[in-house]
């Protein structure tokens, strides 16, 4: 017997497609219904499971029984002859055709006519969690590997790893880590697995180089974290200088092989700015390299490769940008406590960021370093906006969230600038910088621990980095351990001798130990003038100011000076330090610096001394809000403790400052120059004044005392 023709007589294969068009009818509509009021997945995986059951008892069923006249009878016991099977085949058929009918204009409804289901739109904490969920929605791109017979490739294995890791951040889809993170790992040995922990990714790419005379080879491979498989791998054998196509094609396949589906307007964005000289590429990479290292030396250097690399190709845009960065940074951080006129600064920044633009309007880089020179100059309102743009496009741009948050500073708004550093931190958590900044709002947060956790990965990562020490000793500092930060500064020093910085740092906390003698001896210019101030010393103190005055930067005395004839007695004292008010003033106003701001209770203490009142009532409603918010945020470590205490004095509010005073004292600061305080003795009055004192200067012999007994010198281990 022929078993096609028999399906076919006895209707099977009619009842099965019946059924299966009819099933998946059902299913659409289910499905619909499940999308709409979020169910659970399961319910639509149970159904499918049981239409395919279904489908098999129902094959069965029309096989084993045939419709008759008189009903439902098993087909071995219907005669052949009165058999009605075709007249039932043609009303099988018109269901057939009708239901076929009905599945188009269903399958049409869904594609074309039916409304979008309303989702709620992710918050920025879970824009790196919209990656579909068919691939890996993190990944960590390792510098690549230098296998040229000369090994004078790896500036550039490093650049063209960074390359391809900014053209992957240019998209939502994916969470990529940062440069300073994935590049802390090179050439560790660290197994691929543990790589993955450290940095929280689900993929790493990493890959080779090898450079023969004008041809070059990149391998690169993407491997799962998870297991260690590789999810790609790919070759490039090209001409040296088809190397920014390279690039692209190694981005391109990445994202092919991760299955993340882009928008039109997202893959536009996935191309790099291209270089049309290689040399202005090779001097780019080189100037990055040497940035990233931030000394004073460096510095100079990126400056130098990034200048001729816009010499060489004037049109590459990366370039200019980088240069502008560069000198923000040593603007920053003002090497040995040396000032750069802000004007030249602007005269060498402001046109490289501006031809930048206008050459690559929608680089990341280029807009936030233009948000970067904003912030830099106080103008708070367009350095937010570019933030934003930059992380638009790049939504990986650790740095750009700690640029950020320092807006969120200024505007009062502490739980967002810590959310923000906190999110820096999380792309790039192999970063001293940004450990540093976290490891100080925890601080200021009051949770020394989870600064001290920080702090102690920081050594472990780079045991004798001059970051890690900076972080351990202001942490310490903030909270008034002043004589274990001299330590830690002493240590840091035996690492880095001609480091300006710890040595400056190291005057400074003589001053708070109360150590003055020690303080001339190892201070600059600034220490010894305090050191003589607090020491009453006036002639001296004056003879110093004289001299500041004389030299290059008066400007940067004012506020010394200030405080010089704010406690000095004499008859000429109101008209110098009205004086230097209105020198400090012009500076500030000079400098777009927004003082009526601010929270500055000494420039309220010099107005008011000098008649001008009523100039410091701005600086007064400053003051209260700001202390108002970081009270509702808790944002208030020991350190800004006394701040609170001298605000409340200038207040009127005696009682409450008393009250204050002992709570900050309680809790372990202490201040150095509180005897010499203008606004704090405004309590002299106070039978409470002298108590307050004489438990300031007992805190401070304690300091004093730990520094002592711990040697007063460097110990053996860098860190405890």
């Amino acid at each position: 017997m022929d078993l096609w023709a028999e399906l076919k007589r006895r209707n099977v294969v009619r009842v099965g497609m019946a059924y299966v068009l009819l099933a998946w009818i059902l299913l659409q509509v289910v499905d619909f219904a499940v999308d709409v009021i979020d169910a659970p997945n399961w319910i639509m995986q149970l159904l499918v499971l049981l239409a395919a059951i279904g489908l098999v008892a129902v094959l069965v069923f029309a096989w084993v029984f045939e419709m008759t006249p008189e009903g439902l009878k098993l087909e071995r016991d219907v005669d052949r002859s009165q058999s009605i099977t075709p007249q039932t085949g043609r009303k099988l058929n018109a269901v057939i055709i009708g239901t076929l009918a009905l599945a188009v204009a269903v399958l049409a409804y869904r594609q074309f006519l039916s409304p979008p289901v309303a989702v709620e739109a992710p918050t920025s904490a879970e824009a790196s969690e919209s990656a579909t969920a068919e691939g890996p929605r993190s990944i960590a791109v390792l510098p690549f590997e230098d296998y040229s017979e000369a090994q004078d490739q790896d500036y550039f294995s490093k650049g063209i790893a960074e390359e391809v890791l900014n053209l992957l951040a240019k998209t939502d889809a994916l969470r990529v880590a940062a440069r300073t993170s994935s590049f802390a790992l090179a050439g560790s040995g660290t197994d691929i697995r543990e790589i993955g922990q450290k940095l929280d990714v689900d993929t790493v790419l990493e890959g080779s180089i090898r450079k023969a005379g004008p041809k070059i080879r990149i391998t690169a491979q993407l491997i799962n974290v998870e297991d260690g498989y590789h999810l790609w791998s790919e070759s490039y054998d090209r001409d040296y200088e088809d190397i920014f196509q390279i690039q692209d094609e190694i981005a391109a396949a990445i994202m092919d092989s991760l299955r993340v589906h882009l928008m039109a307007e997202e893959q536009a964005r996935i191309q790099s700015e291209v270089a049309h000289n290689v040399d202005a590429y090779s001097a780019y990479l080189i100037g990055k390299e040497r940035m990233a290292l931030r000394t004073r030396e460096d510095l100079e250097a990126a400056r130098t490769q990034f200048e001729k690399a816009i010499e060489l190709d004037p049109e590459y845009a990366p370039a200019r940008v980088q240069l502008a960065h560069a000198w923000l940074l040593a603007e920053q951080e003002r090497f040995g406590g040396e000032d750069i006129d802000r004007k030249e600064v602007d005269a060498l920044v402001t046109p490289h960021l501006e031809k930048a633009l206008e050459l690559a309007p929608d680089n990341p880089e280029a807009i936030a370093v233009k948000g970067f020179h904003d912030l830099r100059r106080f103008r708070y309102e367009p350095a937010e906006q570019a933030f934003d743009r930059a992380l638009a496009l790049n939504p990986s741009y650790a740095q750009a969230y700690a640029w950020r948050a320092e807006i969120a500073y200024e505007q009062h708004r502490y739980l967002d600038m810590l959310a923000d550093k906190e999110r820096a931190y999380s792309l790039d958590p192999m970063s001293l910088q940004l450990s540093a900044d976290l490891a100080a709002e925890y601080r200021s947060f009051w949770r020394p621990e989870d600064a001290e956790r920080i702090i102690d990965r920081m050594f472990d990562l780079h045991p004798d980095h001059p970051l890690a020490y900076q972080a351990a000793a202001a942490n310490l500092a903030n909270h008034g351990r002043y004589g274990e930060a001299m330590l830690m500064i002493q240590r840091a020093i035996a690492a880095h001798p001609d480091n300006e910085n710890f040595l400056n740092w190291e005057g400074w906390s003589y001053l708070l130990l109360g150590m003055t003698d020690k303080a001339r001896e190892h201070g600059d210019a600034r220490v010894r003038f305090i050191a003589a101030l607090v020491s009453e010393d006036y002639d001296l103190a004056n003879e110093l100011l004289d001299e500041a005055m004389a030299g290059d930067k008066p400007e940067s005395w004012y506020n010394l000076a200030r405080w010089l004839y704010s406690v000095e007695n004499g008859e000429s004292s109101v008209s110098q330090l009205d004086r230097f008010v209105q020198l400090d003033l012009q500076r500030m106003m000079d400098e777009g610096f927004p003082w009526e701001d601010r929270c500055l209770p000494y420039l309220i203490h010099d107005l008011r001394t000098v008649g001008q009142g009523d100039r410091a009532d701005p600086i007064m409603d400053s003051c209260r809000e700001d202390i108002e918010k970081r009270f509702e945020a808790r944002y208030l470590c020991p350190c800004s403790l006394n701040y609170v205490v001298l605000f409340t004095i200038l207040d009127g509010r005696m009682d409450e400052a008393v009250e204050r005073a002992d709570f900050w004292l309680t809790n372990g600061d202490s201040d150095f120059s509180l005897h010499q305080d203008p606004i704090f003795s405004e309590l002299s009055e106070r039978p409470e004044y002298d108590e307050l004192l004489a438990r300031n200067a007992a805190q401070i012999q304690r300091q004093r005392e730990i520094f002592l007994a711990g040697g007063g010198a460097v110990h053996e281990n860098a860190h405890p």
